[in-house]
């Protein structure tokens, strides 16, 4: 079958899409990289995926006719016979007197499209290269056009186990577009699998900006993988982006694993251990024996004896634990010396009069029988002092005000918490923030 001069353009017509259309599809498309996005049950099969992005990847956004030259013009219609006909045994013979009498732009831009056309078909990665290669040096396609084909370059060397080309493709694109959050998520996966956990978290802090400047709200799963690497790597970027999954995904589940994560990692213990604990049983992540009996037990070492017996009875009646247990039955005959309200409401009424401390403790007492409210005004004592205890009071302060339901009170501050209580104070600012 041959084709005519008018059909070859129109055939390269059919193949045009506008740039943002490509650049949208080919971005929100699912790949194949299983350790970003393996969770979704969902996902469609990897010939799938790759006929999908490829199908968006063949498509021209040029936006403009094409003006093949006399001279080129009957090699490049039989070039492209040979691709329509899938002539393998012709096309390389056909694509070097294509190229060879290449004049313009516009030729050596239809020659690379049917380059790529025919790499392709044939499953040739190091042919799609050197196509998509032409069709960049031909000055013709639209950077949106190149950063898609790159980047399904990318993806096809990376499910091939070729990482190195991989990561070439992918600067490729990223060459041509900075910003592009899918190369830059690919290839972190891609500097994981090389080792290189440092630079897969670098790359993925990028990727999760790139998405949020360009007014898109990054996966929960691509979250997941960030902080993952970013853990490995010991990056300063972990807490920005455990904070950045709870803003986005406030599940008890993302509340437990970031929570615990972070308290275990900076080693916490004492008032800061018990601080985050309080987070957690507030955000309902508490879960199972282990939780609860580390959340007790540090309260009955401070001496918080009040809380620890209010934590049982609220975690027995809720059937999370069983109180009979030996885990829990330990704590039973100190619980048992925990003072009434009324004793504490008794103390707590000559507090403000006395020193800083004394105010400290009677709103941890009342805080922790659950009367947050009343326990504000003796942090807020506190804080207006200053000294070394205005951090901790005011971020107990706004834990107050925030369980009271008092969110501008609160917010005001755990903004004003500095120094090492900060990054607590950030986890219970966005508690805050996802209530009603």
């Amino acid at each position: 079958m041959r084709i005519s001069t008018y059909a070859l353009a129109s055939a390269l017509a059919a193949l045009t899409l506008a740039a943002p259309a490509t650049a949208q599809r080919v971005e929100q498309s699912k790949n194949t990289q299983t350790s970003i996005r393996g969770q979704s049950g969902g996902a469609a099969s990897k010939s799938e995926e790759k006929a999908e992005e490829q199908q968006s990847a063949d498509k021209l956004s040029t936006g403009r006719k094409l003006d093949i030259s006399k001279k080129a013009r009957p090699a490049i219609i039989e070039l492209q016979n040979a691709v329509i006909a899938n002539d393998t045994a012709n096309i390389p013979a056909k694509l070097a007197a294509a190229q060879a009498v290449a004049q313009s732009a516009d030729d050596k831009y239809a020659i690379a499209i049917n380059q790529i056309k025919a790499a392709t078909n044939a499953n040739d990665l190091a042919g799609m290269k050197a196509g998509i290669d032409a069709l960049k040096a031909s000055s013709g396609a639209e950077p949106a056009d190149l950063a898609s084909r790159y980047n399904n370059l990318g993806k096809r060397y990376y499910d091939a186990k070729q990482l190195d080309p991989a990561v070439a493709a992918f600067e490729s694109t990223l060459a041509v577009d900075a910003n592009n959050s899918d190369a830059l998520k690919m290839l972190a996966s891609v500097r994981n699998d090389q080792g290189r956990p440092a630079d897969a978290a670098s790359l993925m802090g990028k990727s999760l900006a790139a998405m949020k400047a360009a007014g898109h709200k990054p996966s929960e799963n691509d979250y997941k993988f960030a902080a993952k690497v970013a853990f490995a790597s010991k990056s300063p970027a972990s807490d920005d982006i455990t904070r950045g999954l709870l803003t986005d995904y406030p599940t008890q589940g993302n509340w437990r694993t970031v929570l615990g994560i972070y308290r275990d990692a900076n080693r916490l213990q004492g008032d800061s251990k018990v601080d985050v604990l309080r987070l957690a049983s507030a955000a309902n992540a508490l879960q199972g024996d282990g939780d609860y009996f580390a959340y007790v037990n540090e309260l009955v070492m401070l001496g918080y004896l009040n809380e620890a017996k209010t934590v049982v009875d609220q975690a027995s009646a809720a059937k999370a634990i069983d109180p009979n247990k030996q885990v829990f039955k330990q704590f039973a005959a100190k619980l048992a010396t925990a003072p009434s309200r009324a004793t504490i409401d008794s103390v707590a009424k000559t507090a403000l009069a006395g020193p800083p401390q004394k105010a400290m403790d009677a709103g941890n007492a009342l805080y922790g029988v659950g009367a947050y409210a009343e326990a504000a005004p003796y942090y807020k004592a506190v804080a207006a002092k200053g000294g070394a205890a205005a951090n901790e009071a005011n971020l107990r302060l706004g834990m107050a005000l925030a369980r009271s339901g008092d969110k501008v009170g609160a917010a005001a501050a755990l903004n004003a918490v500095t120094g090492s209580q900060a990054g607590i104070a950030k986890f219970w600012l966005i508690w805050l923030n996802s209530q009603g």
